[in-house]
C-alpha cells in the first residue's frame, strides 16, 4: 500500500459507524483513537456511535467530548449489536459505510488499508478476515474449531466465497447498504453474514478479505471454563439466526451485477 495515492481520499466521504454497550471507561480514549487515524486521511468523514441501551457512563462520556464530527444514537434497551448497526447504516450519509466493535480490539489504523483495497480491486466489500494469511491472530482453541465449522457451513450453505464473515470491522460502498437494509432483520450475533449474504445474493460479489491483528486473551477476563459455556450460547445463538435467515434468502431470485 505505500505506492497508494492517499490524495483519492480527499474526494470521498467515510461514515464509521461504531456499535457499544457499556464502554464507558473506555469510550472517549477509543474514540479519540478513531478520530486520530480517521482524520489523518479523510476531510470529509462522520464518526455515529450506537450505545446499545448501555446503563453505564457511556452516553454521558460520549457527549463530554463535544466533536463535530461525532453523533451519538442511544437506544434505550439493548436490542443486539445488528440492530445497532442497521441503525447506524440508516443514518449514515457517506460514500463508504464501515462498522468496527467499540471496544478497538481491532485497531483502527486498518480502516485507511480497507479503502486502499476498496480503490485498488474495485471491491464492494472489504472486510476482515482472522484466516487472511498475514493476519496476527491469537485466540482460544475452541474458539478456532467452532469457527472453523460455522465458516464451512456458510461456505456450504450461502456460497459466500470468503473465510471468515464474523470479525467486527467491515467496509462496505453506499449503493451495497443501500440494496440490503430493506432485507436486514437479524439484530444479534448473525448480522454480519446477513448483510454478505443478500449483499451476494443481490449480486455484489466481488468481496475482499484484509488482515487483522487480534489478541482475543488481552480482553477476555473470564476464565476458560466460563467462556467455552459463553461461546457454545452464542454458536447456539447464531445457528438460529442462519437457519432463519437461509430460509429468508432462498426466496430472493439471485442477481448478477457484473
Amino acid at each position: 500500500m505505500s505506492n497508494f495515492p492517499f490524495q483519492y481520499f480527499d474526494n470521498i466521504s467515510l461514515s464509521v459507524i461504531v456499535p457499544v454497550y457499556n464502554e464507558g471507561s473506555n469510550i472517549q480514549g477509543n474514540l479519540k483513537l478513531l478520530q486520530e487515524e480517521v482524520s489523518r486521511y479523510f476531510k470529509d468523514y462522520e464518526i455515529i456511535v450506537v450505545s446499545d441501551g448501555s446503563t453505564d457512563e457511556t452516553n454521558i462520556n460520549v457527549k463530554k467530548l463535544e466533536n463535530e464530527h461525532l453523533r451519538l444514537i442511544a437506544f434505550e434497551k439493548n436490542k443486539g449489536k445488528g440492530a445497532a448497526v442497521h441503525r447506524g447504516f440508516t443514518e449514515a450519509k457517506g460514500d463508504f459505510l464501515l462498522f468496527i466493535d467499540g471496544g478497538m480490539e481491532l485497531h483502527p489504523r486498518e480502516i485507511k488499508i480497507f479503502l486502499g483495497l476498496m480503490y485498488l480491486y474495485d471491491a464492494d466489500i472489504v472486510i476482515g478476515s482472522k484466516r487472511h494469511p498475514q493476519s496476527n491472530v491469537h485466540y482460544p482453541w475452541y474458539r478456532r474449531i467452532l469457527s472453523y465449522l460455522f465458516q464451512t457451513a456458510v461456505r456450504i450453505l450461502f456460497h459466500i466465497r470468503v473465510t471468515d464473515t464474523q470479525v467486527g470491522i467491515k467496509m462496505f460502498r453506499k449503493n451495497v447498504i443501500r440494496a440490503v437494509l430493506p432485507h436486514l432483520q437479524v439484530t444479534s450475533y448473525g448480522f454480519d453474514l446477513e448483510i454478505l449474504g443478500f449483499a451476494a445474493r443481490l449480486g455484489f460479489r466481488n468481496i475482499l478479505e484484509a488482515p487483522v491483528r487480534l489478541d482475543y486473551f488481552l480482553k477476555n477476563n473470564k476464565g476458560t471454563f466460563r467462556d467455552m459455556i459463553h461461546t457454545m450460547r452464542i454458536g447456539l445463538a447464531l445457528l438460529k439466526d442462519v437457519f432463519k435467515f437461509w430460509l429468508r434468502m432462498r426466496k430472493l431470485p439471485a442477481r448478477n451485477n457484473t
